[in-house]
């Protein structure tokens, strides 16, 4: 099938090259396309901009270095390298010029890459035929010949041939996706120089790119007023042969095989045409994508001031993302007084990438952080560690019945102060409380969706609905935290284990409020924790079964005066308590009676009590181990 697919695609590519129309094959370089020209226009809409200075003090050069010779001509490129000494591999960065496939040169981002070598890429500016010498695809082919170039030379320029990223502005933005859409196919190989090396890339920045020819957004194809750009460089107009301006598309190649993408876009909205299907995809196959867009700029944004400085930031931080060494622990420091990286816990949160794969370590200094705080499910492998965890402290005061500065209503699942999507999160160290009040109601301090939650060693404090953890099939593990409330005050349908923690309660009501789905064989498992309350309580029951299907069981456990004789609720007599699982084993202390327990609750066999192991009942997690 594989090859038949394959054969599909290289026949497509034979079919579009028989039939092009070769009226805009001229052979004289169309050179309307500039900096100058474009800046000479610009000023007339845009007065304040100004162009960046090309340091020559900050990379050295290598120019006009013929990489590859084609029936037409042979093509150059410019080379721009790091001053700094030494025989490190650096990531190459191969960077396309615009111009409609009609115009343009490689000197035109000059500034953009000395900027960029003196950070440590090399990077790489072709030449490519265009549709006045050429039509589609040669371009890609020239491109594909420059890539495998770049690998060829690599121990020469001391590049790590394993970090090649190619970008490129409008048309050259359109190749640059183009690599990374058709990273493997050998369609689009064609028959350029150095065959024995891979084209692959490593990641793509399309800054205003396009990614769809054919599609609702795009404005692409107007030949009413003169032959458009893509028109000369397909050799066919969009109603003649709409396959082969679909071909041509980064959109139609899409999939698993594409490295992480980066967008920087205008404010010209037909230039981001396809680019959220584009982002869908690589969802999908998760792949990291990102977006930065400068509202009210001109698509020519990327040559100017005060665009400039902000671009070249931005793909510096996308290629370090991308490129640091696998597994890597990135840390990102937040503190209130202003010495880390941010201020803000969300702050810091926003800056990890969506799709992240890398473990990053968010280290909060002392402090009291007065925000609510939302970590969505695209951002996994966080961890949030305090300094201390008695003084610093996230904290919010949300409730059931509350109205936000939105207007709206809040509800028990809008009243967190830290709701958690994301997988693989973990928190030390710190403490997570709502100070809504004893009297304000449902007020969670603690929402924990995401499947491989891990907190250890912290303080989660409030009163009613404190801890809601949640999601049916997530697993969430505590250890050594102090849980504190009054009214079912860890709730929800997650399976969780916490193991030697202290669960404090502030009233007589309930400890527990457990919705486990029916299908699920565990709910919340108890193990060496320590119920404590206070002093005046004596009516605390150990669990309610607010669904039918809750399943707790406490293990090993030390059981204060506050928990009551009976040591569970039927909760108002109704049928829940039937196929629920409440169960105990090997209780002590005061609050323990296991001859007074309710009767369809479970005292366990020690045969029985051997299957609540960690990994059984977090199916096969070993959160200790990590």
């Amino acid at each position: 099938m594989k090859k038949l697919l394959l054969l599909n695609s290289c026949l497509a590519i034979l079919c579009i090259m028989q039939g092009q129309s070769t009226a805009g094959i001229t052979g004289v370089r169309d050179t309307a396309y500039s900096v100058v020209n474009e800046y000479n226009r610009q000023l007339n809409y845009f007065p304040f901009i100004s162009l960046p200075v090309a340091d020559t003090s900050l990379s050295l050069s290598v120019t006009n270095s013929i990489f590859c010779t084609t029936p037409e001509r042979a093509l150059a490129l410019d080379l721009y390298l790091p001053r700094s000494p030494g025989q490190k591999k650096r990531p190459a960065l191969i960077f396309i010029h615009g111009g409609g496939w009609r115009s343009g040169n490689k000197t035109m981002h000059q500034p953009l890459l000395r900027q960029l070598a003196a950070r440590g890429y090399v990077c790489i500016t072709p030449e490519y035929r265009l549709s006045t010498e050429a039509l589609y695809p040669a371009a890609i082919y020239d491109i594909k010949s420059v890539i495998r170039w770049t690998r060829e030379q690599a121990r020469k320029y001391y590049i790590d041939p394993e970090k090649i990223a190619v970008a490129g502005h409008s048309a050259g933005g359109e190749l640059a996706a183009m690599m990374g859409a058709t990273n493997g196919n050998p369609a689009f190989e064609g028959n350029g120089c150095f065959p024995r090396q891979s084209s692959m890339v490593n990641a793509v920045i399309d800054l205003d790119g396009t990614l769809a020819f054919i599609h609702p957004e795009s404005g692409e194809g107007d030949d009413s007023k003169k032959i458009s750009a893509a028109t000369h460089w397909f050799g066919y107009s969009k109603t003649e042969r709409p396959d082969v301006w679909i071909n041509a598309a980064p959109l139609s190649h899409a999939g698993a095989h594409c490295p992480p993408f980066y967008f920087i876009n205008s404010g010209v909205d037909r230039m981001h045409a396809g680019r959220e299907d584009f982002r869908k995809i690589l969802t999908a196959h998760s792949i990291y994508s990102g977006v930065h867009t400068f509202p009210g700029s001109p698509h020519s944004f990327v040559f100017f001031q005060p665009w400039f400085d902000t671009i070249v930031n931005k793909m510096d931080r996308f290629l370090q993302k991308t490129f640091s060494p696998k597994n890597e622990l990135s840390r990102i420091t937040v503190a209130a007084d202003g010495s880390g990286d941010f201020t803000s816990i969300q702050a810091a949160i926003r800056s990890v990438p969506d799709h992240n794969k890398k473990p990053v370590e968010i280290q909060v200094k002392k402090g009291i952080y007065y925000e609510k705080i939302f970590i969505d499910s695209l951002r996994p492998y966080i961890t949030i560690t305090g300094e201390d965890k008695f003084n610093t402290i996230i904290t919010y005061n949300d409730h059931t019945g509350k109205i936000s500065p939105a207007g709206e209503t809040i509800s028990t699942r809008t009243s967190w102060t830290l709701k958690i999507m994301a997988a693989h999160f973990t928190a030390r160290n710190i403490s997570i409380r709502n100070d809504a009040g004893f009297t304000a109601g449902q007020a969670v301090a603690l929402e924990s969706d995401g499947d491989y939650g891990r907190f250890i060693n912290c303080r989660i404090t409030g009163f009613q609905d404190v801890l809601l953890i949640d999601g049916g099939k997530g697993r969430q593990y505590f250890r050594d935290c102090y849980i504190e409330g009054t009214t079912d005050f860890i709730f929800g349908s997650a399976t969780a284990w916490f193991e030697n923690c202290v669960i404090h309660s502030r009233k007589n009501s309930h400890v527990t409020a457990a919705s486990t789905p029916g299908e699920n064989e565990f709910g919340y498992v108890f193990n060496r924790c320590r119920l404590t309350g206070d002093t005046s309580l004596h009516q605390v029951s150990l669990g309610r079964p607010w669904r039918p299907f809750a399943k707790v069981v406490y293990l090993n456990c030390e059981m204060g005066a506050h928990i009551k004789p009976e040591g569970w609720s039927t909760w108002n007599n109704n049928d829940n308590h039937k196929t629920t699982y409440y169960a105990e084993y090997k209780s002590k202390g005061p609050g323990a009676n296991p001859e007074k327990r309710l009767d369809w609750t479970h005292q366990l066999t020690r045969k029985e009590a051997r299957k609540y192991s960690i990994s059984r009942v977090l199916h096969g997690w070993k959160p200790e181990q990590e």
